[in-house]
């Protein structure tokens, strides 16, 4: 997974429209991965949203004072985490310099993992 790292306080002060507007186009970027065969999808997120804890629904949450948040991501199809650095790299946000990529592999579900160790 590639999440989308950028600076949450500049952008809470930018509407919808003016935030994409900073931003490079993605799509010639998503095209050759969808191309290579190594894209399952991704999104933009809202700067909005919920902390939950077991207690409690924060809804200015901790997020509200860190200066930088995620604000999208992308699933990719990777031989290692090598390749999946080299196309996060070549994203055009990183490359202006408007957002940072943090790749991290995902893991398989607990109950896929079961299943396979009772089928092997």
């Amino acid at each position: 997974m590639l999440l989308v790292r950028a600076d949450l306080e500049k952008l809470r002060k930018l509407n919808e429209d003016e935030r994409f507007a900073d931003f490079p186009d993605m799509s010639e970027w998503v095209k050759s991965i969808i191309d290579s065969g190594n894209y399952i999808g991704g999104q933009p997120l809202a700067i909005t949203g919920r902390y939950v804890s077991k207690n409690k629904v924060l809804s200015d949450g901790p997020f509200i004072e860190s200066k930088e948040g995620v604000i999208g991501y992308d699933i990719i199809l990777a031989e290692n985490i090598d390749q999946a650095v080299l196309i996060a790299q070549a994203c055009p946000m990183v490359k202006a310099g408007l957002a940072i990529r943090e790749v991290r592999p995902m893991v398989a579900p607990l109950s896929s993992m079961e299943n396979s160790k009772k089928s092997s």
